[in-house]
């Protein structure tokens, strides 16, 4: 019984160890969940479509912005400010899939040569990631998505795509890297396999990078995307890029309904990137390939 309570304290002191090595990204954590919160909260229909939500009606609706409605309203009356947190809910959606998808790719593709011996393993990764920086990716994912007259499901996948080739350097990287700790050295010492080396002393390191990874690229993705939709290649749905691109031609009637949904995307850009900047550099992530 004794020796049952002495493990069970054990291992609550080290979960308990393990949270306060952490704390400062916990604490990063909270604000990052309120911010998720408040934008996937409540809120009504998500399949408005900009086109008919900026049509101009024969007696306009809208309002300019008042202590009721923060932002506007629309040409049919609809609250601008409920419309623009929904768009940047899309927008937030399609970043988040897009850089864990393309960093659970990256981590597969280096995964299928980290068991190699060979001190060259890495080297196809590392030709094709130098190869790939002499086409410009922006490029390419324009390419992908106008290609088939504007889809977000093809944006995505350009997205993941160009996480991935971009990532997968700087994880080989990290892999050789790991492969010179003292722990490592230690391990070979004792006997283990290089299975059991990779997969308990340094793709444990890797994952805990990964979320500075996570964090970094979501802002940057964010833009993308609302930069695709502002350029009408992501199709009709709402978000705050089309929401813009519609809005410069009401500039002279109603100018709120290109104004406001940009300063709504600038304040969450700011608040994602200043959060991501704090949480790569306490997991002390590093500097990351630059993706467009």
């Amino acid at each position: 019984m004794n020796r049952r309570n002495s493990r069970i304290l054990r291992g609550l002191a080290r979960f308990f160890v393990r949270l306060w090595q952490m704390r400062r990204v916990l604490l990063l954590v909270v604000p990052y969940l309120l911010l998720l919160g408040w934008l996937f909260v409540g809120g009504g229909r998500m399949d408005v479509r900009p086109a008919e939500l900026y049509g101009i009606p024969e007696e306009p609706a809208w309002e300019s912005p008042d202590a009721e409605h923060w932002f506007g309203t629309t040409g049919n009356g609809a609250d601008l400010f409920e419309l623009s947190r929904l768009a940047m809910a899309t927008s937030v959606s399609v970043a988040v899939v897009s850089v864990s998808f393309g960093i659970a790719l990256a981590l597969l593709l280096s995964m299928l040569f980290v068991f190699d011996p060979g001190e060259r393993r890495f080297k196809l990764v590392r030709i094709v990631g130098q190869t790939g920086f002499l086409v410009p990716s922006m490029v390419v994912l324009v390419i992908l998505t106008g290609g088939t007259g504007g889809s977000l499901g093809v944006a995505i996948l350009g997205l993941i795509l160009v996480i991935a080739f971009h990532l997968c350097p700087v994880l080989a990287d990290w892999f050789q890297e790991g492969e010179s700790g003292f722990d490592v050295v230690a391990g070979y010492v004792l006997g283990l396999s290089r299975r059991e080396i990779v997969m308990n002393r340094i793709l444990p390191k890797i994952l805990r990078r990964l979320v500075g990874v996570f964090a970094g690229y979501v802002p940057v993705v964010v833009l993308v995307e609302m930069t695709l939709s502002f350029l009408g290649l992501t199709g009709d749905r709402l978000s705050c890029g089309a929401m813009i691109a519609y809005g410069q031609g009401l500039i002279i009637e109603a100018p709120w309904m290109s104004i406001y949904p940009g300063l709504m995307a600038t304040f969450v850009v700011f608040v994602l990137a200043l959060l991501g900047w704090r949480v790569s550099a306490a997991l002390r992530t590093g500097p990351l390939p630059r993706l467009f």
